[in-house]
């Protein structure tokens, strides 16, 4: 029971870290494929990319019980 315990934690974290990842990469496309630049919001699209992350994680816990 402790382990996974544990192992829930641990997916928050990375559900947040691949949710900054998954905000970065998407704003870092679109200013690829727009030609413009964009390095102003990085800062909000990784942040949303957090949050979105987090309401994942929160979703999938309430959806295994």
């Amino acid at each position: 029971m402790k382990g996974n315990k544990r192992r829930i934690k641990d997916s928050t974290s990375i559900s947040a870290v691949l949710g900054g990842i998954a905000g970065w990469s998407v704003n870092f496309s679109l200013s690829i494929i727009n030609n413009t630049d964009t390095t102003h919001l990085y800062g909000i699209s990784i942040f949303l990319g957090v949050i979105v992350g987090l309401l994942w994680d929160i979703s999938d816990k309430l959806n295994r019980d």
